[in-house]
């Protein structure tokens, strides 16, 4: 079932038009979504892992700035001062997300616009959560970019997450809506 489901959407990926069923979708979009966070986390481990082992070192060589804690089930370091030499690269970690992020979209597109067209909606209220991403895709590089903190664009970028939490959510109850029984403008019932 879930390989009919990936076969059937991944044949379909540039067509709009027609209506798709709320289990094939969500088959396919779970798929899309484990698969997505898959390839995130081993594309952003290898900047995590180098930040990390900059801190080791940092702290082996400045004992009296950093403070190490182990135990059998943590391990922390905690480094004084401001050192942006020792955090991971933003820009790539932002880079990976976007491109991720990009590909979701367009795997996933299509069957949004045909699963919201079985409920009776629009296509276009699939693309509600774009712009939230797009602008924390740009403003999260520049917030960790800047010497010191900037508070106003770290409470912008706050204020903007959880806009794009509550669009994804909205999102979310709409593609889960009972289908339409019988034919809509949209077409047949799949």
């Amino acid at each position: 079932m879930i390989f009919h489901a990936v076969r059937q959407n991944l044949g379909r990926l540039t067509q709009y038009s027609g209506r798709e069923k709320r289990d094939q979708f969500w088959l396919f979009a779970g798929c899309v979504i484990a698969l997505s966070m898959i390839a995130l986390i081993g594309a952003m481990l290898p900047e995590i892992l180098e930040s990390l082992t900059k801190m080791q070192q940092f702290a082996s060589e400045h004992p009296e700035m950093a403070h190490v804690e182990r135990s059998p089930t943590s391990y922390a370091i905690t480094i004084r001062g401001r050192h942006p030499e020792l955090m991971p690269n933003m820009v790539v970690l932002v880079g990976v997300m976007a491109v991720i992020f990009s590909k979701v979209t367009v795997l996933l597109a299509a069957a949004v616009t045909r699963r919201l067209h079985d409920c009776d909606k629009a296509g276009w209220w699939g693309i509600m959560p774009l712009p939230f991403v797009a602008f924390g895709l740009v403003a999260m590089p520049k917030l960790f970019a800047q010497p010191t903190p900037d508070t106003r664009l770290f409470f912008v970028l706050l204020l903007n997450n959880m806009l794009y939490i509550a669009a994804l959510a909205w999102l979310v109850a709409l593609l889960s809506g009972e289908g339409t029984k019988g034919a809509n403008r949209y077409g047949q019932r799949p």
